[in-house]
């Protein structure tokens, strides 16, 4: 049986080694995109129905005179007036 020489060519390990980590770093942002696309829709619902309960709770705090005074300001159309100024 004769001798084999082993010759190691460090070049090819560290490519194969870097790609091994760059596949393994798209596949971990993959598996979170789709992890992302089943948990944002009911996150942003849960998150809708709180902001929609503490706006009822401040409405209830809140009294006449300042609810009146925020229903004039909402109702009043200042804003499209400086649009068209604008235009």
């Amino acid at each position: 049986m004769k001798h084999q020489q082993v010759v190691v060519d460090y070049w090819t390990m560290v490519k194969t080694s870097c790609l091994c980590l760059l596949l393994a770093f798209s596949g971990y942002i993959l598996i979170k995109m789709v992890q992302t696309v089943f948990w944002l829709p009911g996150h942003l619902k849960n998150n809708q129905k709180r902001l929609e309960d503490l706006a009822k709770q401040y409405g209830q705090d809140i009294d006449e005179d300042e609810r009146a005074e925020i229903e004039k300001i909402f109702n009043s159309e200042p804003a499209t007036e400086e649009l068209k100024k604008e235009q």
